[in-house]
């Protein structure tokens, strides 16, 4: 991964705080930031943020030699463009090999969030339910307010994660 400038490293610090809330309260996930992820024998990335199973049947990838092998469950990266080379070939590289999902977030003002998920062999971005919480299947209720995300009111942010954390989770 190229180096993060300051504004993409700050966004993407605080998109991990709420991650790894979510994961505080989620026992059995491993959350990582800036780590190599081998997706076949030639291909690999280092993405902002992975989030995989660590155990049972929705587990998708093996920790070996510091490096994920294989798709992560959720992969999180921050951008300051929908154009940028990085994106577009993560984002084909993560839905060809089975990241179930790839959220997005540029770096603008309000924070631009595309959230993608698998369905099949291709990517459908997520949109919000009618209340307007993002809520992840890879990571089962992990619930992110995406007019809270998008002003980066993180405290509102933390609160949604806590309530979504406190519903009983669907692994199915």
């Amino acid at each position: 991964m190229a180096e993060l400038g300051v504004h993409q490293s700050a966004l993407l610090t605080d998109l991990a705080l709420c991650i790894n809330r979510y994961r505080l309260f989620s026992p059995g996930w491993y959350v990582c930031v800036m780590a190599k992820v081998q997706l076949s024998a030639v291909e690999w990335e280092v993405p902002g943020l992975v989030a995989m199973v660590n155990y049972g049947r929705k587990k998708q990838c093996e920790v070996r030699d510091e490096v994920f092998q294989g798709p992560p469950n959720f992969v999180l990266d921050v951008f300051d463009s929908p154009d940028d080379e990085d994106f577009l070939r993560r984002r084909d590289r993560f839905c060809k090999s089975g990241v179930h999902e790839y959220l997005v977030a540029f770096n603008d003002e309000p924070v631009t969030l595309l959230w993608h998920r698998l369905e099949g062999a291709d990517y459908r971005l997520v949109e919000p339910d009618d209340d307007g919480i993002l809520r992840s299947q890879a990571l089962p209720n992990l619930w992110l307010p995406l007019k809270a995300v998008q002003d980066r009111d993180w405290w509102a942010v933390l609160g949604c994660i806590e309530r979504g954390v406190s519903r009983r989770a669907n692994f199915s």
